[in-house]
C-alpha cells in the first residue's frame, strides 16, 4: 500500500493521538520527517521519498555515525517542539522547512535508546510535505544527506537483519532494518519509519517502546 496522498496523511495525523507515556520532566527533542512527493528533490516523481541523514562520528554522540532524520535536543527559545525540528534541519543539513515545506502533523514521541538501552530523552517525529525542491547539505553533525524512496522501503525489498552488539553484555542482537544502497537503517529512525506506515495505513498505533 503506497504512503496516502499529503492531505490523507494529515487528516490521519490529526487524528493520532499522543503518547500518554511521554514523560515531559524528561528532555525533550524532535525530528523532521521531509518528505519529497513530487520528485523534484529525490528524483522520481510520484514516488513518496523522505531526506535522512548519515551522521558524522563523534565520540560524545551515542548515535555517532548512523542514520537519523534531522533533529535534536530542544532549546529554551525553541516556540515548541515543532520549532527544534525546523532549526535542527537547518543546522544539521541546510534545509528551510518554514518556507520549503508545509507541517502535516506529529507522531507519538518515543523514548530514545543509546548503547542498548533507554535513555532520559523523549523524541517527536514531525512530518512535513516539502512544496519546493531543496538542497540539502552536510555539516559537523551530518557527513550525508540523501533520500530514502518510501514504497520501496514498505515493500520489504530493503529489508536487513542489523547485528547489534550490546556493549553492557558483550553480547549480539539481530534488529530488523533497511539496506539501501550500502547504508543500514535501523533503531530509533527505523522505528519511526515503520510508525509511520502504520499510521498512514489507518491501523492501530504501533507501541511506542520496544526496547528489544
Amino acid at each position: 500500500m503506497p504512503l496516502p496522498p499529503p492531505s490523507h496523511l494529515q487528516e490521519l495525523l490529526a487524528a493520532t493521538p499522543p503518547n500518554p507515556d511521554r514523560d515531559p520532566s524528561m528532555a525533550q527533542a524532535a525530528v523532521a520527517m521531509a518528505i519529497d512527493w513530487t520528485g523534484l528533490t529525490s528524483g522520481e516523481r510520484g514516488a513518496p521519498a523522505v531526506l535522512l541523514m548519515q551522521r558524522a562520528k563523534h565520540p560524545s554522540d551515542p548515535w555517532s555515525g548512523q542514520v537519523s532524520l534531522p533533529g535534536g535536543r530542544a532549546e529554551d527559545f525553541d516556540r515548541d517542539l515543532r520549532a527544534t525540528s525546523v532549526r535542527e534541519a537547518y543546522e544539521e543539513v541546510g534545509i528551510e522547512l518554514e518556507s520549503s515545506a508545509r507541517h502535516l502533523g506529529q507522531l507519538p514521541a518515543r523514548r530514545a535508546m543509546a548503547h542498548g538501552g533507554y535513555v532520559d530523552l523523549w523524541i517527536t517525529p514531525h512530518v512535513f510535505e516539502l512544496t519546493s525542491a531543496i538542497a540539502p547539505t552536510t555539516s559537523r553533525e551530518a557527513r550525508e544527506a540523501f533520500w530514502l524512496p518510501l514504497a520501496l522501503a514498505r515493500s520489504g525489498a530493503l529489508d536487513h537483519k542489523f547485528r547489534y552488539l550490546r556493549p553492557e553484555t558483550n553480547s549480539t542482537i539481530t534488529l530488523p532494518s533497511w539496506r539501501f544502497e550500502e547504508r543500514v537503517i535501523w533503531g530509533l529512525t527505523f522505528r519511526m519509519l515503520s510508525a509511520l506506515f502504520v499510521h498512514a495505513s489507518g491501523a492501530p498505533p504501533p507501541p511506542s517502546n520496544d526496547l528489544p
